[in-house]
């Protein structure tokens, strides 16, 4: 940084600015005058696992979207026109704005139209091809890998995901982007084109993918994060990344100070700037000792990404999700030869999509075991022993969080990479020894009865020994249910396999409990 003081001068006279812009509106969204009912735009829509839907919407002359839970039946259309009316509540979490709305009764008054109509269409279309084409395993991997469109994931599976650490593949993050670009890069090298016409074939596939996912802000966000992490592996000797990500970040909360507090722009700064700083270092440090087991250069590269994004995460993750995952190192090793081209045909099938003919449907069948074998990676380490680690409530959890990932990156720096990884596979094979199960029971020899919904839970006949709640809806359990009596209670449409042993203890399938 000292070497360009200029640039220096220039990021901190744009983040002076930016803390300016922000104070404005936050000032303006206190001064802002409640209506009774509310006037807007459903810029997105998220379905949560209650069943409810949870809408930002964006009210002209109020200077951030206001979170809507939406309790009713209706099905809203992103970018739709809408109105809403309920009860306004403060909001608990930290942004511009300061207010949330809960209701049950919101009018739909206009229907999406233009541009993002017809993004709707592309992505309604894709996930419709997707559904009759590839396997249960793969559709909710594929609409999320290319578009960012999760709903066809279920809970349980984007639960799998998160404990593996590879949930970031389901949406569109920097690494989308680096790998569009980076691949139209190389095929202009080897036409022969010349800078120029690399730069413009790159910059007109960025606008094309940007055009299918919709310009959302963490479709910006991932844009720019992307195109930074790539300049810094293939520019580093012309330009300073660090200076390059500073820029970015200040560009994009000029856009869109709210993003200053979001766990997903956090997520993604951090791991850019982990991919920038540490990895270099890290490569360095694991290359010479996987050199001697012969492990391919690409492998050691893959190792070191996945690591120094990781390790710089890791608080972040431990104050979002209260939990991190020990496995996601390895998972996202194990699954990077399958991104790139599930990425790159999936764009490809989603263009073709838009064609008369089905030409999408032989492109999804080559994508397809890419993504059979990124699930079952991820089931797979979801099942390993002590595969996610509790961090106690408190900053006390996140300090010691902190620490051991520095202690991680000073360990490998230092030259102990093959007693680092000894360590991590007996930390493996004692928690297969001290969490092994007693033998199960089978619930087909047990007097079990279905039911619809807990609200039958009174009515069970007093000789069932099991009861089987068909509700897929609300939140998964963290513990096992039984009733007064001690009937266990299973809920496999929304806790997925959970198993009964002859000790009387359940146990789900991915060590929740």
């Amino acid at each position: 940084m000292f070497k360009h003081w200029g640039q220096a001068v220039v990021i901190a006279a744009l983040g002076v600015g930016a803390v300016v812009m922000a104070a404005l509106r936050i000032s303006s969204a206190k001064a802002f005058e409640a209506p009774q009912t509310w006037v807007g735009t459903a810029e997105t829509i998220k379905f949560l696992d209650s069943g409810d839907q949870l809408i930002g919407l964006r009210v002209e002359g109020y200077p951030a979207p206001i979170p809507v839970f939406y309790s009713g039946s209706d099905t809203i259309e992103k970018a739709s026109l809408i109105a809403v009316s309920g009860r306004i509540k403060p909001d608990s979490f930290p942004g511009v704005g300061d207010l949330t709305i809960s209701t049950e009764d919101i009018d739909q008054l206009e229907p999406t139209t233009g541009y993002s109509a017809w993004v709707n269409q592309v992505r309604d279309g894709f996930s419709q091809a997707v559904e009759e084409t590839v396997g249960e395993s793969s559709r909710g991997l594929i609409p999320g890998m290319v578009l960012g469109d999760t709903r066809l994931q279920g809970s349980i599976e984007a639960q799998t995901y998160i404990d593996t650490g590879l949930s970031h593949l389901s949406a569109v993050s920097g690494s989308n982007v680096a790998i569009v670009v980076s691949s139209v890069v190389v095929l202009s090298y080897f036409l022969t084109a010349g800078p120029r016409i690399r730069v413009v074939a790159s910059l007109l596939s960025l606008v094309i993918f940007v055009s299918l996912v919709g310009f959302e802000p963490s479709v910006l966000r991932a844009s720019v994060t992307g195109i930074v992490g790539l300049l810094a592996i293939i520019n580093s000797s012309r330009m300073e990344p660090m200076h390059g990500l500073s820029l970015s970040v200040i560009c994009l909360l000029f856009y869109d100070s709210n993003l200053a507090v979001h766990y997903g722009f956090l997520l993604s700064c951090a791991a850019t700037a982990g991919i920038v700083m540490l990895q270099p270092l890290l490569y360095r440090a694991i290359g010479p000792p996987l050199a001697v087991w012969k492990v391919p250069d690409i492998v050691v590269r893959a190792f070191a990404v996945s690591i120094a994004a990781d390790l710089v995460t890791i608080p972040i993750i431990a104050l979002m999700a209260r939990q991190i995952s020990l496995v996601a190192v390895l998972a996202n090793v194990l699954v990077e030869l399958a991104v790139p081209p599930i990425t790159l045909l999936g764009l490809i099938a989603v263009l073709a999509s838009l064609l008369p003919w089905p030409v999408e449907y032989p492109l999804l069948k080559i994508i397809e075991p890419f993504t059979w074998w990124i699930h079952h990676v991820a089931k797979w380490c979801q099942q390993l022993p002590n595969s996610t680690l509790e961090i106690s409530a408190g900053w006390a959890g996140i300090a010691w969080a902190c620490m051991a990932a520095v202690w991680v990156v000073v360990i490998i720096y230092k030259g102990y990479v093959r007693t680092l990884a000894v360590c991590c596979v007996c930390f493996f094979l004692f928690g297969a020894w001290n969490n092994r199960l007693p033998a199960q029971i089978d619930p087909t020899e047990l007097r079990f009865v279905i039911i619809a919904d807990d609200s039958e839970l009174t009515d069970v006949p007093e000789h069932a020994e099991l009861i089987i709640v068909e509700d897929p809806h609300g939140s998964m359990s963290d513990r096992p249910i039984v009733t007064r009596e001690g009937i266990p209670v299973l809920y496999p449409y929304r806790d997925g396999e959970v198993s009964l042993h002859i000790d009387g203890t359940q146990h789900a399938a991915d060590g929740r409990f």
